[in-house]
């Protein structure tokens, strides 16, 4: 095979996939295969594999396989999925991309971390992945690549409800730039209390701080200014720590900034 040359793959089942990665050397798994660009080597398409395409939905959680495609999620409407989601999954290219492209996709795209990453983190979601001789559950905050010799089977992504939802994609739309990140805040209060919250980004720097987050539970609303503006200037330091080592564009931390201050506005 010469270094240009691409030679697809194809399986029926889980245990197909898992017979040729064991079987063959170097290759790589794909799903809509949406992403610009030329594609050289040994890939595996599980487009059509029945037991990766499964959206199983129950009280507390709604369970998607890595081929479902976003466009099928799209449909599954803001009611039965989380509102956050479902927004960022309607803020991906085009329709047309958007029947092609799959949720695993999405998230296992080599580089930076694209559209779903940010929501899929703040919402606490689980992924499945499967080896031959084992199958294992892992945090989404603990996910970053699929390893060796295992696929993944299943997306467990947890079904609350929030009184305070924000989505936002930065960036142009309908392509990745250095610009591109998606960002994701979450809160639940009770009697004017704020009892739970979830601030997540991801793009060339991925962000969750449960620190941060913790900071200010039990707090009754509205928060003072002064102490919005402590947490946001606490939120750039801890920024600054997840980047260390990366580049990136510097606007992203002034975005991610004006999106944290503009969610606590919503704080009421």
């Amino acid at each position: 095979m010469s270094g240009n040359e691409t030679i697809v793959c194809f399986a029926s089942n889980i245990r197909d996939v898992l017979y040729q990665l064991k079987t063959v050397r170097d290759l790589q798994i794909v799903g809509g295969c949406t992403k610009v660009g030329k594609t050289s080597g040994k890939i595996l398409s599980i487009r059509g594999i029945n037991e990766l395409s499964v959206i199983d939905k129950h009280e507390r959680f709604i369970d998607m396989g890595p081929a479902v495609l976003l466009g099928q999620m799209q449909n599954l409407g803001s009611n039965n999925m989380p509102l956050v989601l479902y927004e960022a999954v309607k803020s991906i290219a085009t329709p047309f991309i958007r029947n092609l492209a799959t949720i695993g996709g999405n998230i296992c795209s080599p580089g930076k971390k694209l559209t779903l990453y940010a929501p899929l983190l703040a919402l606490n979601s689980r992924i499945e992945l499967q080896s031959e001789i084992e199958t294992v559950h892992v945090p989404f905050n603990q996910f970053s690549i699929v390893p060796p010799h295992y696929i993944l089977t299943k997306i467990r992504i947890p079904i609350e409800e929030w009184d305070v939802s924000v989505f936002r994609r930065l960036g142009p739309a309908h392509v990745i730039t250095p610009m591109s990140a998606s960002y994701t805040f979450l809160a639940k209060t009770e009697n004017t209390i704020l009892t739970n919250l979830r601030i997540a980004f991801a793009g060339a720097i991925i962000f969750r701080s449960q620190e941060l987050e913790n900071r200010l539970l039990g707090s009754r609303l509205p928060i003072p200014a002064e102490t919005v503006a402590s947490l946001v200037t606490d939120a750039g330091r801890q920024f600054d720590r997840c980047a260390e080592g990366t580049e990136y564009d510097p606007l992203l931390k002034e975005e991610f900034l004006k999106l944290v201050s503009y969610s606590f506005d919503q704080l009421t």
